[in-house]
């Protein structure tokens, strides 16, 4: 049995060597060249089959690689997005609080300042974050500096109605619920009371008809009511109202501020 498998050994050698042989002699071109020839077709559709898929496999690892990068750029935007919008509320925040202070430092006036948390429908009511454990009591003014066309002025934007604990509502000028003792300053000083209307708008009612109040004479407070000083401003007259055959005429108030940017407000105290 071992002699047999050494036979057969020996002659796949000698076989090989052969092969070799009649390569480098050159014997075998021919057939070579016959077998190039008939396994040509054959390796080429195996090189682009084997292109074909390479290129496949690349194109969907790119592919792959460009969505994560993609996903990367946008969570990086959406990131950057929310930072900025974020240093946006704080320089505003920033803005108020440097009005508020500018305004209420020249004033001798104790006052305390809080944040808007609520909003009533109507634009005609908010809740501030402070209450009775600071000081509050209903009927005290409340006041911003963010006049429309100034920097630093102060304006009266409604007064304290309830208190609790620790927080406050407070009822807007726009407010129908809401009276202030107001005065016009034009040619004559005329007094009369400020109401809300419709959540909009501040009006005068019951102005005497010899009273001549024209469009952008100034309103503010009067002084008559315990805790709301005088000379705070509430707006200016928009529209006049009187009728020939009419006792009283009324005044439309243009407000100097916009109720709805508001988010930080001062309480005067008294």
């Amino acid at each position: 049995m071992l002699r047999l498998n050494m036979k057969k050994y020996l002659f796949l050698i000698i076989v090989i060597l052969l092969l070799i042989f009649s390569h480098y002699v050159k014997l075998l071109r021919p057939v070579e060249n016959f077998l190039n020839q008939s396994l040509k077709p054959v390796f080429g559709g195996f090189y682009s089959l084997s292109a074909n898929i390479n290129k496949t496999y690349l194109e969907q690892t790119t592919k792959q690689d460009l969505a994560a990068e993609l996903k990367q750029a946008q969570e990086k935007v959406n990131q950057l997005t929310v930072e900025n919008v974020k240093l946006r509320f704080l320089e505003e925040e920033n803005s108020a609080l440097r009005k508020h202070l500018n305004f209420l430092n020249k004033d001798s006036r104790r006052f305390l300042m809080a944040n808007i948390i609520s909003r009533g429908q109507g634009n005609q009511a908010i809740v501030i974050d402070k209450g009775l454990r600071d000081g509050l009591s209903a009927g005290l003014a409340v006041v911003s500096s963010m006049a429309l066309g100034t920097s630093s002025q102060g304006v009266i934007i409604g007064k304290i109605v309830n208190v609790k604990e620790g927080l406050a509502e407070v009822y807007l000028v726009t407010n129908k619920n809401n009276k202030l003792a107001a005065s016009i300053f034009g040619e004559n000083k005329t007094s009369g009371i400020a109401t809300g209307e419709l959540g909009l708008t501040v009006k005068i009612d019951f102005i005497p008809q010899t009273e001549n109040i024209k469009a952008g004479d100034i309103v503010a407070t009067s002084g008559l009511e315990p805790s709301i000083p005088r000379g705070l401003v509430i707006g200016r007259v928009a529209r006049v109202s009187k009728e020939n055959n009419e006792v009283w005429q009324t005044a439309t108030v243009e407000l100097l501020v916009d109720l709805e940017a508001l988010s930080i407000v001062s309480i005067l105290l008294p």
